[in-house]
């Protein structure tokens, strides 16, 4: 009897029977890629350290998850519209994808990010992270511009491929690179900080102290915002008021709900609390930002 051929899997781990739709260009240094899921089964995964640098990935449609194992640790990721991740190919990378999915990608080399004044004396050179689902509606402005390349719609011009990758690399150095961290000796969250995370998650509307997430955690109240701000690098109002903002974009881009109502689901006092920090922080109004991102 004739074996079944084993799979050939590409180098982000998925096999041609899993895609309609598989495109890539190549720039100078940067590789632009669309991957497109035929079926919403679940299907697994799986890379090995390679060294080759980065993939960035914007999701292209809402309705996709998946769960990331690192080591004894599954996170679960779940994507809408402008949804990012981020995946260091110096770690090996193993995850289960559910849902169809639709991304927009860039390969990035390690040594395009580093910038060219990150000294061996200074500590190892400055790596890209992001929690997996972070909503980015920049990432998404500047990566849509080479949809039409992709899809042979518009010629392959080197030019302008190197010039969406610079202003691309441009704002993932300075909104994703941990300067001088090196993630490949970093482990995942403390179980101190898993914990907080998950009072934090809880509690998005802000009702609850440092005392309080310190005693539960069972540390002190010092220790516990010491430790917070060195791991994570942010206060916990910090990261709440960045889930809530997330939370709030992702309902912009996929609901019709009503500005009130995502305040409140968000874990904002009412509508003009929203629009304040969302503006703010964002430099544009939430129901401006519900217009473009619908146009």
């Amino acid at each position: 009897m004739a074996s079944t051929p084993t799979p050939v899997h590409d180098r982000l781990g998925c096999t041609a029977k899993d895609l309609i739709r598989d495109q890539e260009v190549q720039g100078t240094d940067l590789i632009f890629l669309r991957k497109t899921s035929g079926k919403a089964e679940p299907m697994q995964v799986r890379t090995d350290d390679t060294g080759q640098g980065y993939i960035v990935g914007l999701s292209l449609m809402p309705g996709h998850w998946r769960d990331i194992r690192q080591g004894r640790q599954v996170t679960r990721a779940q994507f809408v519209q402008d949804s990012i991740y981020i995946r260091d190919f110096d770690r090996p990378y193993t995850a289960e994808l559910s849902g169809r999915f639709d991304f927009l990608l860039i390969e990035i080399p390690s040594h395009v990010i580093a910038p060219q004044d990150d000294e061996p004396r200074f500590g190892n050179p400055r790596r890209l992270a992001c929690e997996a689902g972070t909503v980015d509606p920049t990432i998404g402005h500047l990566m849509r511009a080479v949809l039409p390349v992709l899809g042979g719609r518009e010629p392959v011009e080197r030019l302008f491929l190197d010039q969406m990758g610079e202003a691309l690399c441009t704002y993932l150095r300075r909104r994703y690179a941990n300067s001088f961290v090196d993630l490949l000796t970093t482990p995942p969250p403390s179980a101190l900080i898993s914990r907080a995370l998950e009072i934090l998650r809880a509690n998005l509307d802000g009702d609850i102290g440092l005392d309080q997430i310190a005693s539960l955690c069972r540390v002190s109240r010092s220790y516990f915002y010491e430790a917070f701000r060195k791991e994570l690098g942010c206060t916990p109002h910090e990261w709440v008021m960045r889930q809530r903002l997330e939370r709030a974009q992702a309902l912009l881009t996929a609901t019709r709900m009503p500005l009130s109502e995502i305040a409140q689901q968000c874990g904002f006092a009412d509508q003009s609390h929203l629009t304040r920090q969302f503006s703010r922080r964002l430099g544009i109004s939430p129901a401006r930002w519900r217009a473009q991102a619908a146009s």
